[in-house]
C-alpha cells in the first residue's frame, strides 16, 4: 500500500536509526508553499541560487541531513545547529566588532557571512576576542506550524538534493 511504502522510505531515510525522533513526511508541494509563505525561510536561507545567504544554503539539505535532524532544526533550532553554522562574534585588534555565521575556518583564518550577506575573512592573528554562540538565530516553528505543515515542510526540504 502507498502509506506502507512511504513509511518504509522514511525508515530508510532515517538511516535505520530506531532511536531517532519520530517524524512524518508530508507533501513536498505543500511544503514549498510553507517555505515560501508564512515561514519566510528565504529571508535567511538560499535554495538553488534564490534567497538570502545569512543562514545555511539548503539546496542539498535532503542529501546531507537525515529527516529527524532536519525536523529537529525546525522545532529546536539551537539543538539541531551544526557546529560550522554557529553564530560568531569577533572583535579585531583594532576594535571592530563583526557578527555573523561562520562558514569556514582553517589554521590561519576565519570566514563568515555577516548580517549584510558579505563574506568576511579575518586572519586569526588579527582577532583580539572571539565568541562562538550556542543559540541559533533561526526561530522555532514548534507551536507556530501545525504538525501537517511541519511534515510538509520536512518533505520539501528532503526533496532538496542539489543539481
Amino acid at each position: 500500500q502507498p502509506a506502507e511504502l512511504d513509511a518504509l522510505v522514511a525508515f530508510i531515510r532515517s538511516g535505520f536509526d530506531i532511536s531517532a525522533t519520530p517524524f512524518t513526511v508530508g507533501d513536498a508541494g505543500r511544503g514549498k508553499a510553507v517555505y515560501d509563505g508564512r515561514t519566510a525561510c528565504a529571508a535567511c536561507h538560499r535554495v538553488a541560487g534564490k534567497g538570502a545567504r545569512t543562514a545555511p544554503d539548503l539546496s542539498e539539505v535532503g542529501a546531507i541531513r537525515q529527516p529527524a535532524a532536519i525536523q529537529r532544526s525546525l522545532l529546536e533550532p539551537s539543538r539541531g545547529m551544526m557546529p560550522i553554522n554557529r553564530p560568531v562574534r569577533i572583535v579585531t585588534r583594532d576594535g571592530r566588532t563583526i557578527r555573523g555565521r561562520r562558514v569556514n575556518e582553517d589554521t590561519a583564518s576565519v570566514q563568515l557571512i555577516d548580517d549584510a550577506e558579505r563574506l568576511v575573512s579575518i586572519s586569526k592573528s588579527d582577532i583580539r576576542e572571539r565568541e562562538l554562540g550556542t543559540a541559533s538565530g533561526m526561530p522555532s516553528f514548534a507551536g507556530t506550524l501545525t504538525g501537517e505543515e511541519v511534515a510538509d515542510l520536512l518533505a520539501y526540504l528532503l526533496s532538496l538534493r542539489g543539481q
